[in-house]
Parts: structure tokens; sequence; C-alpha cells
């Protein structure tokens, strides 16, 4: 089944500090059995697969912590390596942009009595865009047992005992 999420995430409110979460993640990779790495900066923490594990589809977590009344909410996103994001960002603004001007071409032929041949670009910047969101869904379902690592790891360090 097509997951139609393009960039999965995770949400929860913790009774715990930040304080608390950053030395639990810190401890929690010095004593993982699990190929993960990562790293806390002030707000953010960022959660990747080890280099030997690691291939194009990996995935990384990006976890912002928050102060609430409540305790610390923690907001996380799966996503692709950033050189990996930037170039489907590309294709997917380039399949656009094909469609967006040869529409606008097509329209003006249109009005001016030509034929319009450029709406069939307007397809072939569709069936792009198609080809490219199959492409990260095939890029994703690659990546799924290493998200599911991340989420794991996140869930198992999140965990709250009274």
């Amino acid at each position: 089944m097509i997951n139609f999420s393009v960039r999965p995430r995770i949400r929860c409110v913790t009774p715990m500090e930040q304080r608390e979460i950053y030395a639990r993640f810190n401890d929690f990779l010095a004593h993982t059995d699990k190929p993960i790495q990562g790293r806390t900066f002030r707000d953010h923490i960022e959660l990747r697969v080890h280099p030997e594990h690691r291939h194009y589809w990996s995935p990384v977590l990006n976890i912002i912590l928050d102060d609430v009344d409540e305790g610390t909410s923690v907001r996380g996103r799966f996503g692709p390596e950033p050189k990996v994001w930037t170039l489907f960002m590309f294709f997917y603004f380039f399949a656009l942009a094909i469609s967006f001007f040869a529409g606008m071409y097509g329209l003006v032929q249109l009005k001016m009595g030509y034929p319009a041949w450029s709406f069939w670009l307007v397809l072939l910047g569709l069936g792009l865009l198609l080809l490219i969101y199959i492409a990260a869904q095939i890029g994703q379902k690659k990546g799924a047992e290493q998200t599911q690592w991340l989420m794991s790891f996140c869930t198992e360090v999140l965990k709250h005992e009274e």
C-alpha cells in the first residue's frame, strides 16, 4: 500500500525536562546495540544510521524540544539525508516549472488561434511528478527498517518511568 506521508512525524509530550532528555539520549546512544549515532544541540537532536549501515535512502530523524506546562514537547520528523532531500526538491520544482510554463504557453497558443501543442509538455511534467513521487515511495520502503530502528530508539529513550 502506498504511504501518502512524504516525511513521517512523531509528536508527544513527556513530563521529563530537556536536560534529562538530552542526558538519556546521550546515555542510550553510548549503550545501544542498534547502529545509530546522534548529536544534541540546544533544543535539537539529530539521529542517523551509523555510516557502516547507511545507504542512499537511509533516514535522518530531527527532533525539536520545547518547554510546555506539562513538561517537554517532542516533535520529530523523519527525512532523507539533506543532499537527497535537496535533489528531490529540485526535481519536483523542475517538473512543476515545466508544467506551469508549458500550460501558460498553451493558453497563449489557444488565445492566438494556433494549435496548442505545448499542452503535451504539461502532461510530460505531470508524468515526471508521478515518477519522482514513485521513486520517493520506493526510497521510503528501502529505508523503512532503519526508520523503525530510529523510531524504536526514540520511543525507548522517551519512555518515562514514574
